[in-house]
């Protein structure tokens, strides 16, 4: 593989859930020097070892992306471990396993998706940005979601925090451009699991794997991606296009 981002630093959030891994490796694959961080630091370290067992650099911490004081002090580490950061990707993410109606949906649930999905994006982001503008580049690539796109019925804190990502993305976007950062969202649509499988939900008759997702990232994280901003970036195998499986098509 051509090693497009030697010489860059990547920090990924929420690196140990189903997509993470693959961003993290591709990243590396990339030749990018990679932050690994997740709520479990345990997750972070395995990941990070993979790499430096393949001969790339690595760091790993725990991050939690509702605690400002942990973030700047995660991110502060990452920079005195691989240097100054030139991407950063947000991939954390909550998403409660049952559905269920607004009416029905504690309170205490939707504030919580609210604040990792979206209110953890921005700390990340506003932690980041500005040592990118000082330096004149830098990297913002957004996790969102179809959800946001096209909404999600039984599950509307969701499709909100991610639809919000998509538009504070969007604002940053404009905020920092003209001092060279660009900032864009990767809005997966169904990831069901590590092997491609089944699904006549999409156009292409298959669900998602991490790696579509990692690939998308690793474009607009490399020089193929700079003169990409303020985009959002549906990768569904068509899924939000249009009915999939109306009566009326043949």
């Amino acid at each position: 593989m051509e090693k497009r981002l030697n010489g860059k630093v990547a920090l990924v959030t929420g690196s140990g859930g189903l997509i993470g891994p693959a961003v993290v490796r591709r990243l590396a694959a990339e030749g990018a020097a990679v932050a690994v961080t997740d709520l479990s630091l345990e997750s972070a370290e395995k990941l990070a070892a993979g790499i430096t067992a393949a001969g790339g650099r690595a760091f790993a911490a725990a991050l939690d992306v509702t605690n400002p004081e942990g973030i700047a002090s995660v991110f502060e580490a990452a920079e005195r471990a691989l240097g100054p950061l030139d991407i950063l990707v947000n991939n954390a993410g909550l998403l409660r396993k049952q559905s269920a109606p607004l009416q029905q949906t504690p309170v205490e649930t939707m504030k919580a998706i609210i604040d990792v999905n979206l209110i953890g994006t921005m700390l990340c982001c506003r932690e980041a940005v500005g040592g990118m503008i000082a330096r004149g580049y830098g990297k913002i690539i957004n996790l969102a979601s179809i959800a946001g796109v096209s909404g999600l019925p039984g599950w509307a804190d969701y499709a909100a925090s991610k639809g919000g990502v998509i538009t504070f993305s969007q604002t940053l976007a404009m905020e920092a451009g003209k001092h060279g950062v660009t900032v864009n969202c990767v809005s997966p649509g169904m990831i069901c699991g590590p092997q491609v499988q089944e699904n006549q939900g999409t156009w292409l008759g298959r669900s998602g794997v991490p790696e579509d997702i990692a690939s998308m990232i690793a474009y607009l994280a490399a020089p193929e991606g700079d003169y990409i901003t303020g985009c959002n970036y549906l990768v569904d195998g068509g899924r939000v296009v249009g009915p999939r499986n109306a009566a009326w098509i043949q």
